[in-house]
């Protein structure tokens, strides 16, 4: 069951935006809507973690840009979308990762695009990838792979919960997590671009505050795919 929280102050758009869902109908119709009129009703809310979570950016009291940065240091996974009436971007805006920045003015077709891309993002950070570790096999999920490194003669993975040797080629490992949102920044690495922290031409610093080597050769396609990435984003 995916479980998504639309937090705004005014009872007309949280209609509709739960009428505009519930017509588009995601996730085979496996998912359940909870409303909130204020930031900290939603941070009080026993439901958290949220899959998807669509947040107003003016509201009296908290403000959404305030309650994202209080979220963010438990619901890290949670896929966020901003929406506003009239503010426009800024600095702070990305240091809460959100996906997507909705427009209050959008049209109902151009609101069901983007929450399109929002549910997309959903099934993407929900899904799992099974791998091989030595004799064993270890199921994981996506978002929680920050990256992996060859090791010898093994590639070892980095997740949210520890470190793993696997016994597969990192040849293997980039074919099957390119689709998914990683991208090879040395030959020795594969990372996943949504944990990316920021990019240099010689560094990648990951979340977890691990810093990466960008080699020459590959220090232009990963730059091209990253911003390609960015650009499904924000």
């Amino acid at each position: 069951m995916i479980r998504i929280a639309i937090c705004d102050d005014a009872p007309a758009d949280q209609q509709l935006l739960k009428n505009l869902i519930d017509r588009l109908r995601p996730f085979d119709g496996q998912y359940a809507i909870d409303v909130f009129d204020g930031g900290q009703a939603l941070l009080d809310s026993p439901e958290r973690p949220y899959d998807l979570l669509i947040l107003d950016v003016q509201m009296p009291g908290l403000s959404g840009y305030t309650t994202a940065q209080k979220l963010r240091e438990t619901d890290r996974k949670t896929v966020l979308a901003f929406l506003t009436g009239v503010a426009a971007p800024t600095v702070e805006v990305f240091r809460v990762t959100p996906f997507r920045y909705l427009m209050k003015q959008m049209s109902e077709e151009e609101l069901s695009v983007e929450l399109t891309a929002c549910f997309h993002e959903v099934e993407r950070t929900n899904r799992y990838v099974t791998l091989q570790s030595g004799g064993e096999l270890l199921r994981l999920q996506v978002s929680s792979i920050l990256y992996l490194m060859i090791q010898g003669r093994s590639v070892e993975v980095i997740t949210d919960r520890g470190r793993y040797n696997l016994k597969m080629k990192m040849a293997q490992l980039q074919e099957l997590l390119s689709p998914l949102g990683f991208g090879s920044c040395h030959k020795s690495f594969l990372c996943n671009f949504s944990r990316i922290v920021s990019v240099s031409s010689s560094s990648v610093i990951m979340e977890n505050g691990d810093i990466l080597p960008v080699s020459q050769p590959k220090a232009r396609q990963f730059k091209s795919d990253f911003l390609q990435f960015a650009k499904n984003t924000v």
